[in-house]
C-alpha cells in the first residue's frame, strides 16, 4: 500500500490583482494562475504554513508509502481528506497547472486526459480544456470519464471537491505554498503514477540546484529586496511563502518580512520608506510610473511565479541578477 500526505499548497502561478496598473484577477490557478486577488484572500483567512510546518508535511511525504503494493494507494490530501485508489490512475484531469508540469517531469503525460486554460505547455496544449482552475466546466470534466481530478484546496473554491464527491469522482486537494510543499507534491505524485523513482530523482535534484545557489551567495551581502506582484496599490510578497523561500536562498532580504499575510497591499510611500535596493517584478507585470521613477525596479522571468519543478532555475535567476558581480567571478 502506498501511503503518503499532501503538501500544504498547490497553487501555481500568480496572476496580478485587479487595478491600475495591474491585470484583471483571474478565479484560477495553476502553475498557472491563481488570481492573486483571490488566492491572497485565501492566504489570509486559512493562513500559510510556517516553515516548521512546511517542513513536517514534506518529511511525512519523505517517510515514503508503507510497502504493500497489492493494496492500492492510499493518500491524504492537504485538507485531510483520504484518497484510495486501487491502482495509478490512467485517465487525470489536472486543474493545477504546476501539478500538470510536474506530471509531464515524471513522465506521466500519457495518463493526462484534461487541462485548465492555463495549462499552456506545448505537450498538453492539443488536450481538452475543462476552463478555469477554480470551478471548472463539470460537464466537460466529467465527459472526460477522468479517474482522478487534482484541484487546487481552499477557500476560494468551495464548490470544485463536494461536487466531484457528489458525482463519485476522486480527487487530489493540493497546495503548494513553500518550497518545502512543492518537494513534498513532487513525491506524492511519483507515487500516485507509479513513479516514486523518478520523483526522488527530480526532488534531488531541485535540492541540489536550491543548495547550489545558496551556497554561492553564503558570503556575500544580502539586497534588500521588495518582491512586486503589480496593482494599483501595489502587492508584495511578504512572509511564509515560497517567493519569500526563494528570496532567502537567493540571498535577499525582504523588507517586507514584517507583514503578518504572505501577500498583500502596500502604499507607494511604504514602499518608498522601506528602501529596498532593488523592487523585483516578473516581467509583463504592469508597474506604476511613480515606482519606477522612484525606484530600481528590476524584472525576472514570470516562471518564477509558477511554484513547480523550475524553482531552481527561479533561485539562480534571482540570484544572478541580485548578485551580478559575485557570480562573475
Amino acid at each position: 500500500m502506498r501511503r503518503g500526505r499532501s503538501p500544504g499548497g498547490g497553487s501555481g502561478r500568480l496572476s496580478r490583482p485587479a487595478g491600475r496598473g495591474g491585470r484583471a484577477p483571474r478565479a484560477v490557478l495553476g502553475s498557472a494562475v491563481a488570481a492573486l486577488a483571490v488566492a491572497l484572500a485565501g492566504c489570509a483567512e486559512t493562513g500559510a504554513p510556517s516553515g516548521e510546518d512546511a517542513a513536517a508535511r514534506s518529511a511525512a511525504v519523505d517517510s515514503g508509502p508503507a510497502s504493500d503494493p497489492g493494496a492500492g494507494i492510499v493518500l491524504e490530501d492537504t485538507a485531510g481528506r483520504t484518497l484510495r485508489l486501487d491502482a495509478p490512475p490512467s485517465r487525470i484531469v489536472s486543474l493545477v497547472p504546476a501539478a500538470t508540469a510536474m506530471l509531464l517531469a515524471l513522465d506521466a503525460r500519457a495518463a493526462l486526459v484534461g487541462r485548465t486554460d492555463f495549462d499552456t505547455l506545448a505537450a498538453v496544449r492539443n488536450l481538452p480544456s475543462v476552463g478555469d482552475g477554480l470551478q471548472p466546466d463539470l460537464e466537460h470534466l466529467l465527459a472526460l470519464r477522468p479517474e482522478l481530478v487534482i484541484r487546487f484546496e481552499g477557500p476560494q473554491d468551495a464548490i470544485t471537491g463536494p461536487a466531484l464527491d457528489a458525482l463519485g469522482i476522486p480527487h487530489l486537494g493540493v497546495r503548494t505554498d513553500r518550497v518545502a510543499d512543492v518537494r513534498a507534491l513532487l513525491l506524492q505524485l511519483g507515487w500516485l503514477t507509479g513513479r516514486e523513482g523518478r520523483a526522488m530523482e527530480l526532488v534531488a535534484g531541485l535540492d541540489r540546484e536550491l543548495a547550489a545557489v545558496q551556497a554561492r551567495v553564503k558570503t556575500l551581502p544580502p539586497v534588500r529586496v521588495a518582491y512586486l506582484l503589480g496593482g494599483d496599490p501595489p502587492w508584495v510578497a511578504g512572509p511564509d511563502s515560497y517567493l519569500a523561500d526563494l528570496l532567502v536562498i537567493a540571498g535577499a532580504e525582504n523588507v517586507f518580512d514584517d507583514l503578518e499575510q504572505p501577500y498583500a497591499p502596500v502604499g507607494l510611500e511604504e514602499l518608498l520608506v522601506r528602501a529596498p535596493d532593488v523592487v523585483l517584478v516578473a516581467r509583463g507585470t504592469a508597474v506604476s510610473e511613480r515606482i519606477r521613477a522612484r525606484a530600481r525596479v528590476r524584472e525576472l522571468s514570470p516562471a518564477i511565479e509558477v511554484p513547480g519543478i523550475g524553482l531552481g532555475r527561479s533561485a539562480l535567476e534571482l540570484a544572478e541578477l541580485l548578485h551580478a558581480e559575485g557570480f562573475a567571478r
